[in-house]
């Protein structure tokens, strides 16, 4: 097999880039609760994925690679005690209801939102991550196991007991409204 040229892998890296920047922020910005640093998360994702390329490194699948790299970067930043709460996203974001501005379906939306993002936050790390990748980015399990490192099966059994216990967290008037 013929090894890529320093320029095809400046094509793949910044196509990769263009097709996969917005998707690593937004699971940064879910995990970490804060959008500046979950910026220099992405930033600092892209950065290694460069110098393994830049070292020779081959990527085959850039998706569960980048996601993969968010991960341990989170998993990082956890080490260190650095995470924020989800509050903080939720004021920086907007999310808050303004009932000047909003219909009352679109206040009641975003409040039963800010409820699922604050019982997600809630969940064991076990659960958390994976229901972020499956329903936040609509990742199907078999690429979740790619990026985490475990196999499908145990990637399909968490999505399954973390809706469960969200379920059980925002309590028995959502039972139903939980996929």
């Amino acid at each position: 097999m013929k090894k890529a040229s320093q320029e095809e892998r400046e094509k793949e890296f910044l196509a990769a880039y263009d097709a996969h920047s917005t998707a690593i922020f937004r699971f940064l910005t879910m995990k970490i609760s804060d959008r500046e640093i979950a910026r220099d998360l992405t930033q600092e994702t892209f950065t290694r994925a460069w110098d393994f390329c830049v070292e020779g490194g081959e990527v085959r699948e850039w998706k569960p690679f980048l996601f993969r790299t968010a991960y341990n970067l989170v998993v990082d930043v956890y080490r260190k005690k650095r995470s924020v709460s989800l509050d903080a996203l939720i004021d920086d974001q907007g999310f808050t209801v303004q009932e000047e501005q909003e219909s009352d379906k679109k206040m009641i939306a975003r409040a039963e939102m800010t409820r699922v993002r604050k019982g997600i936050d809630q969940l064991d790390e076990t659960y958390r991550d994976i229901i972020l990748l499956r329903f936040t980015e609509d990742l199907p399990p078999k690429e979740i196991a790619r990026i985490t490192g475990l196999s499908e099966n145990v990637v399909s059994v968490r999505i399954h007991r973390g809706i469960e216990k969200l379920r059980i967290i925002l309590g028995p008037d959502n039972k139903n409204k939980i996929v």
